[in-house]
């Protein structure tokens, strides 16, 4: 579990330092205040018991604004990176609180009556005061360590008021789990509602978008790549750890500036449950994806259907949503949720080939 975060929290440095050093005499800097109120999302009949709470906080932003030709030819818009803090109270004694930092992307879709409208997709880390406990605290149910990893999308809107200024509404589903390192581990899911203000931070306008080539499919990246993966989890009714590895064989394809698509097979040796043959602790599964690609950033959204289940799952289908962070044009490092549904399953770091 300490190498895994070590692994994670190695990878959040490295991306936002590379950000940072590569675009950092073409950004515009900018900080966010907002607070935020919304209600927890009932996914499961085992925490109904908390139907209807409605979790709270503050949070602070400090954002990059990318202005070079480079940036906008990426996306047609001028994108932003940042580190997003917060605070939450959860709105349920036995849910506690959490303090989060997460580092995300929001390039901007469109403009219209001085309005950018921006999608927004982050992960980091948090810690939560008041996990599960059998005795102490066993309402709680949905986490069980310290320190979990949160997911988040959603939109925002931004509506300049002077030179410095600016409104900012900001609409967010949020995922909060350990990732099946420890159980019970059914997740936070809530959507939220924020509103604050932006402070520009340097006296550098943003400039007037550039003339761009018009994109020339022709040099679209495809090929093969195999990423292999590890994990931990920890199974229901049991407090040990248990190792995944899995090996994914894929072929990609770009079609647009930022888009890619890839579908292949994904083998796991899951080692959760007693046993060594194949047809027990083996899985294999047909994938397919979407890719986001934002420089060296691809975030990446995989639904995968089990040809082999093995022992350790009841669902014929399962999610894995991925950041990977390119070293070069041949190897890439990040990291991958896998989920069913709206439960985690695992956390792991991933190392991909391209061939």
């Amino acid at each position: 579990m300490k190498f895994l975060k070590s692994c994670l929290v190695f990878l959040f440095l490295s991306l936002v330092s590379y950000g940072q050093a590569t675009e950092e005499r073409n950004s515009v800097r900018f900080m966010t205040g907002y607070v935020q109120g919304g209600k927890l999302q009932i996914h499961s009949s085992k925490i109904d018991h908390f139907r209807g709470v409605q979790p709270y906080g503050a949070g602070l932003d400090f954002s990059w604004k990318f202005v070079s030709s480079n940036a906008y030819a990426l996306c047609r818009c001028y994108p932003s990176m940042g580190i997003s803090l917060n605070y939450w109270n959860f709105g349920a004694a036995a849910l506690g609180n959490g303090v989060s930092a997460l580092f995300y992307v929001e390039p901007v879709l469109f403009s219209f009556f001085g309005t950018d409208v921006a999608i927004r997709s982050g992960l980091g880390v948090t810690y939560l005061d008041n996990p599960h406990d059998e005795l102490r605290n066993p309402d709680n149910i949905v986490y069980s360590t310290s320190i979990a990893f949160p997911l988040m999308a959603g939109i925002s809107l931004d509506y300049p008021v002077s030179e410095k200024w600016s409104l900012r509404l900001v609409a967010n589903f949020q995922h909060i789990s350990n990732g099946g390192t420890n159980q019970p581990n059914l997740g936070l899911n809530y959507t939220t509602l924020g509103m604050g203000v932006a402070r520009k931070l340097d006296l550098q306008d943003l400039p007037p978008p550039p003339e761009i080539d018009s994109y020339d499919a022709s040099k679209n990246e495809k090929g093969i790549a195999l990423r292999f993966i590890a994990g931990l989890k920890e199974p229901e009714e049991s407090e040990s750890k248990a190792a995944v590895l899995g090996l994914t064989a894929e072929y990609y394809s770009q079609f647009a500036r930022i888009n890619g698509w890839s579908a292949g097979m994904m083998g796991e040796w899951d080692s959760s449950r007693a046993g060594s043959s194949l047809t027990h602790n083996g899985r294999l599964s047909a994938i397919a994806g979407h890719h986001f690609l934002l420089g060296r950033f691809d975030f990446g959204q995989t639904a995968g259907l089990y040809l082999m289940r093995g022992h350790s799952t009841h669902s014929l289908w399962f999610q894995y949503y991925t950041l990977d962070f390119g070293l070069n044009q041949l190897i890439h490092v990040g990291v991958g949720l896998k989920a069913h549904g709206k439960v985690a399953e695992f956390l792991g770091v991933r190392l991909s080939v391209f061939l």
